[in-house]
């Protein structure tokens, strides 16, 4: 006997072809996608820097996946949500437990991850997330369906309309099994992590089309395709680029969405913009963690040259520390930071001369001449052994 949404929503089809929803480009950033996500898991850092990082996309992606949503707090006052560093009025409330309940659906993947007792992604699952996104906000009505629960009433946003409630357990259920076959068709073979990361997008849009609960289908996707994403192997900060990806980019993503419920129910565009985002992403990603690991090595680099208990020594190896990559003019040395304010507090500027000179010669200096202006910045690119001297200069 057909169901419902069958007639009303013939693009839910559990179908997938990579032949056909999959053009050139979306497998060229499929190969990056995977290769980025095993650069960042490779990468050695102290653990200081390593939790920093993971605060901060921790907190970029529960700000994307709320603010979508509606949340109206900043990037900043997430990250003092985080850490438990921001109180809010009465009236405000609701919005750090928005926060709150994603910061624990993620945190609940991680460790299910890292304890190797990850649950597979069941309805069961799915209602868990959504009954965690939803802890103890307030209802849209005294009518409405428990947190955790598929809705048994119509559901429109915007101009799109739910899949039929009868149908919602059925479609939950078929999702589940479609994907954990795509998955273990793939297994082992060369089609594995790419399928691994396509199901985590198509896990969003058909949550996104099915619409299964009254409130924070949005969020919950996100949770499912960050699990997702992990059990793909994307490392815990990778895991939220496409969730920041998707709210920096809100009018390309509900296009995007929209397109795959019209005809002819292509989901290449969907799937390439998705991509487009995970890559870039990954890319500033990577950029920061280099960033990171280049303030390590520099810092060790500059007491090894620098390796004098001089007074002169060390105000040269506190002044060339200070130093941002961009430099600063000349004039502006003396004020990088009060430390330095109080070494050069007594010396003229000859000393700040000299110093720089001194620098300069150990080749850890550059000055460059701008007009009038004298610029001094750190030679950060002698760290770089392997590049090449056109990428150093580009």
């Amino acid at each position: 006997m057909p169901r419902a949404y069958e007639e009303t929503h013939p693009w839910i089809t559990f179908k997938f072809r990579l032949d056909r929803e999959l053009d050139a480009e979306c497998w060229l950033l499929l190969g990056e996608a995977i290769s980025k996500i095993d650069h960042i898991a490779g990468v050695p850092l102290q653990p200081d820097l390593a939790d920093e990082l993971g605060r901060i996309y921790l907190s970029k992606g529960a700000h994307a996946t709320t603010q979508i949503e509606g949340n109206t707090l900043t990037e900043e006052q997430v990250r003092r949500r985080v850490d438990h560093d921001l109180d809010l009025p009465a009236s405000q409330e609701y919005l750090g437990q928005e926060i709150d309940n994603v910061v624990a659906g993620y945190n609940l993947i991680v460790n299910d991850v890292v304890s190797q007792k990850i649950e597979p992604l069941t309805a069961d699952r799915i209602r868990r997330f959504n009954e965690l996104v939803l802890q103890g906000l307030e209802p849209a009505d005294d009518h409405a369906v428990p947190p955790g629960h598929f809705r048994y009433t119509s559901v429109v946003v915007g101009s799109y309309r739910g899949a039929p409630a009868e149908d919602c357990t059925y479609l939950i259920d078929r999702l589940c099994g479609w994907l954990a076959e795509l998955r273990s068709e793939a297994k082992g073979g060369d089609y594995e992590r790419p399928v691994a990361i396509l199901s985590a997008i198509l896990a969003h849009l058909y949550i996104a089309w099915i619409h299964p609960f009254e409130d924070g289908n949005g969020r919950t996707s996100r949770l499912v395709e960050y699990q997702l994403l992990s059990e793909a192997g994307a490392p815990v900060v990778a895991g939220h680029v496409l969730a920041d990806h998707y709210n920096r980019t809100r009018s390309a993503y509900y296009r995007e969405l929209n397109r795959t419920s019209r005809e002819p129910y292509s989901l290449t565009g969907l799937i390439k913009y998705a991509l487009r985002g995970f890559v870039d992403g990954l890319r500033q990603q990577i950029i920061e963690v280099q960033r990171q690991q280049l303030g390590t090595a520099w810092h060790n680099f500059v007491y090894e040259v620098l390796n004098k208990d001089t007074p002169a020594v060390s105000r040269q190896r506190k002044l060339l520390l200070a130093l941002p990559p961009e430099g600063v003019p000349k004039a502006n040395v003396r004020t990088l930071n009060g430390e330095l304010g109080q070494l050069y507090a007594n010396k003229d500027e000859k000393t700040v001369s000299r110093d720089i000179n001194a620098l300069e010669k150990e080749g850890l200096l550059m000055k460059q001449k701008r007009g009038v202006i004298t610029t001094v910045r750190p030679r950060h690119e002698i760290m770089f052994a392997f590049m090449s001297p056109t990428a150093r200069t580009s």
